[in-house]
């Protein structure tokens, strides 16, 4: 009886063990996905940022002709 009980909870043990691993895999490609995502966006808000600075500048020396 003791035997069956064990190799009961160790089928269990298994397979909650395999879904924790398919849910870390889950949430680290979606965090990459979000993190790559962040980045990107960044780099690019700070492009923009970069050409708004220029025109403002230019702006400012055509004011001042």
């Amino acid at each position: 009886m003791a035997n069956i009980a064990w190799e009961e909870r160790a089928k269990e043990r298994r397979l909650e063990n395999k879904r924790l691993k398919k849910k870390i895999k889950e949430l680290t490609v979606s965090r990459d996905f979000w993190k790559t995502k962040a980045m990107a966006r960044k780099f690019n808000l700070d492009e923009l940022n970069k050409k708004l600075a220029t025109v403002k500048k230019n702006l400012l020396q055509i004011m001042g002709i």
